[in-house]
């Protein structure tokens, strides 16, 4: 049954803006350029049968294909692997290119490679219309994730993956159409996945992520039966500290090679508690190398930070947010296999990430893990009250919540109602004490009047 009430018109609005959420930039994911293709890229069927379909002069992947073998008509490719994980409901696929005077293809596709496991994977194929296009004019083609693939594949050799759900990039391919007996050529800039609606992200450690990583690992208790599983949407821990494999393990991946500010971000570790839990706490690990280990300052710190389970309860999922370059850290010791520390927190280029069960603590470590991120810490007076990474509805109860007890005052309002509406309410009568709380009722009867 709906109810008869109406809201007044100001509470009404300020209802609508609690959905709204400025604090958002276009990140870059994950790109295949001329640099990453000359470094590591491979080539197949048609772009690999004449010298030479494929060539990287002036910082552009030019490829002029043809048919020469008659079977299959145009039908070949080139790539290279790139490992990412990125929000399909706010992501697309870009391509920069311009079309060859030589051309006389419809259309070219671009295929990703989707790791969902081991043994476990899709391809997903887009197809970039270019029929219209003039030869010689620098274009820019994009496609919404949200629109979908052409159509999308078990990959060459494994098991079909759970399509777009939970995206573990692992390969970015560019083909021609199959069966086309077109010519294709067209100079590549590159093609992006980018973010239009993300707080930049350094590492993102979820279970589809990890499956990806070609340099991930487990050690210790980690390595047991059942103790370290990412088959699912989670990161599942059921590691023992004290079991046959040794005190203590951990899982992560090394080949990192991110530079950084380590002062402007900060960790946030999303979680909850299982049942059998019995650990008192676990620790994080960022390796940082800073040289090539020929002398004091030249080698690798490893960065730890202790994190107590009391932070999370087996209910809700948790945010535990550490922010670097202050202190935070419980411990810095020399990476292992280094005979040199780094430099500490200058220049931070972190080369590895962990997470690990202490085994000096000891107990069963068994949590659910959503993921382990390194973002961008949010700007002073963005509203961020819940240090979320967004600005929302939520963020004002915090303030709300927080003025009564002295934490927040009228100004940091003033900032969340001008990052909530883009500087549209800059103008507005800050609320009393009073007129917040009539607002929190306005937005719970709303959500009422929504059920």
């Amino acid at each position: 049954m709906q109810n008869s009430f109406t809201l007044p018109v100001a509470l009404l609005t300020a209802v609508l803006l609690l959905s709204n959420n400025t604090r958002s930039a276009a990140v870059e994911v994950a790109t295949l350029d001329a640099t990453l293709f000359d470094a590591i890229g491979f080539t197949f069927g048609d772009f690999s049968d004449f010298d030479p379909p494929v060539t990287t002069t002036d910082g552009v992947i030019a490829i002029d294909a043809i048919d020469l073998d008659d079977v299959n008509g145009v039908f070949g490719g080139l790539g290279a692997d790139v490992v990412a994980d990125f929000d399909i409901a706010s992501s697309q696929l870009d391509v920069n290119f311009t079309v060859g005077e030589n051309n006389a293809a419809s259309a070219f596709r671009v295929t990703l490679l989707d790791i969902d496991g081991a043994g476990i994977a899709d391809e997903h194929v887009y197809e970039f219309d270019i029929s219209g296009i003039t030869p010689g004019v620098p274009t820019n083609l994009s496609i919404p994730f949200s629109v979908g693939p052409l159509f999308t594949q078990g990959a060459f050799g494994q098991i079909a993956g759970n399509g777009l759900q939970d995206f573990g990039l692992a390969q970015i391919q560019i083909q021609s159409v199959f069966d086309s007996t077109e010519r294709l050529n067209i100079l590549v800039e590159n093609v992006q996945i980018i973010d239009t609606n993300a707080i930049p992200t350094i590492v993102n450690f979820t279970a589809g992520g990890f499956g990806a990583q070609p340099n991930n690992f487990t050690f210790g208790t980690f390595s047991d039966t059942g103790a370290f599983d990412t088959s699912g949407e989670n990161i599942i821990i059921n590691a023992d500290a004290d079991s046959l494999s040794g005190p203590g393990g951990g899982a992560g991946f090394t080949g990192l090679d991110v530079d950084f500010e380590a002062s402007e971000y900060q960790i946030e570790f999303d979680a909850r508690l299982l049942g059998g839990n019995t650990a008192s706490q676990f620790n994080l690990l960022l390796g940082d190398n800073d040289g090539d280990d020929s002398g004091p300052g030249l080698g690798s710190d490893d960065f730890i930070f202790t994190i107590e389970t009391s932070e999370f309860n087996e209910t809700d999922f948790s945010t535990v947010v550490i922010p670097l370059g202050s202190g935070s850290e419980s411990n810095i010791v020399t990476t292992f296999g280094f005979d040199n520390g780094g430099n500490g927190l200058q220049d931070f280029d972190l080369s590895q990430v962990q997470i690990q069960a202490d085994g000096e603590v000891g107990g069963v470590l068994n949590l659910e893990i959503a993921s382990f991120t390194i973002v961008e810490v949010p700007p002073a007076g963005s509203g961020d009250f819940d240090e979320d990474g967004d600005v929302d509805g939520a963020d004002f109860l915090v303030w709300q919540q927080g003025f009564g007890a002295g934490t927040f005052d009228a100004s940091d309002l003033a900032d969340w109602q001008a990052a909530i509406s883009g500087g549209g309410l800059a103008a507005a009568a800050v609320p009393e004490p009073t007129s917040s709380i009539l607002l929190v009722s306005a937005v719970a009867l709303a959500a009422l009047r929504r059920r």
